[in-house]
């Protein structure tokens, strides 16, 4: 039985989105969010709605916290959009925590160099554009439309170099295949199995095949945020929609998927957002999670 009482044995969760009376009444300290397709919609941008939504949850004493596959620079911007105050960010899928001002890591995950530099050779060798992540950077090997189209996505200049090992693999939480979907969506099968144990494979956005430490995960880096703040388990929200988000969605207290999430995500959470605009979603799934209207988006938001 999970903490509101609800059997977590497959098959027998209540319908996605059913309000379990309990929830309504259990008070939330943290939220972890995630960015792409749930606090952004499709625009890559914060619609009034979600903004309005992250205010309700701060209203009500919940510390909201950002976790995303992206770096932590290219996390900053939606950070100080939403006034967050100085509190951590979970970045590279959970590799990394850290203020959003810098200094010292709350958590770094590094791949071992041996294994870093393996999937490096592996994916040039498969004719992908490979990207590393690396402190505050993004070096990348090879460019190609997918490599300008992830620039587009981000504020930090990708570094490229010549040689993504010419100083070795050491200090890499993040390695990022990128090209042509189908040949991502082949490779993305038998990959896992390659690194199973060492590493966790997992696609994201479809030219995205994403590798980091087999511990790493956005429910572990939440884990650690949770300890140092002094919040249980079961006063932790996450919000999110792809694969990349399902550990945190099923660790958390409640977690609730966007209604567009990917299957992955949906099994693992305990609600699903009602259906409805995109640009949306979140808002539709904190409304739900605390079981009261959110307010009004205030103009301008």
């Amino acid at each position: 039985m999970d903490y509101l009482g609800i059997p977590t044995i497959a098959g027998c969760l209540p319908p996605p989105n059913v309000m379990h009376p309990t929830a309504a009444r259990t008070r939330f300290a943290l939220a972890g969010l995630d960015i792409d397709d749930t606090l952004l919609g499709p625009d890559w941008r914060i619609s009034a709605e979600n903004a309005a939504a992250v205010r309700e949850l701060r209203r009500r004493g919940v510390h909201v916290v950002l976790a995303s596959g992206r770096s932590h620079a290219n996390m900053l911007r939606f950070h100080r959009e939403l006034g967050l105050d100085d509190g951590p960010i979970v970045s590279a899928q959970g590799a990394v925590v850290r203020p959003a001002s810098g200094g010292a890591p709350w958590l770094e995950r590094t791949i071992v160099p041996a294994l870093a530099a393996h999937v490096t050779r592996d994916g040039l060798a498969r004719g992908f554009a490979v990207q590393h992540y690396r402190g505050d950077e993004i070096l990348v090997q090879g460019q190609s439309t997918w490599t300008a189209w992830d620039q587009s996505r981000n504020d930090a200049p990708h570094v490229v170099v010549d040689d993504l090992l010419a100083d070795g693999a050491a200090g890499v939480t993040k390695i990022i295949w990128l090209g042509e979907p189908a040949a991502i969506a082949a490779s993305a099968i038998d990959a896992p199995a390659a690194y199973a144990g060492t590493l966790t494979v997992t696609p994201t956005d479809p030219p995205y095949l994403e590798f980091y430490d087999a511990r790493a995960s956005k429910a572990s880096a939440l884990a650690v945020v949770a300890e140092r703040l002094g919040v249980t388990r079961e006063q932790v929200l996450a919000f999110g929609d792809g694969n990349n988000d399902a550990p945190m969605l099923a660790w958390a207290g409640l977690g609730v998927a966007m209604d567009h999430a990917k299957p992955a995500a949906r099994e693992a959470a305990r609600l699903v957002a009602p259906a409805g605009d995109p640009e949306s979603s979140l808002a539709r799934a904190v409304r739900l999670a605390l079981g009261t209207p959110v307010l009004e988006p205030s103009h301008g938001a």
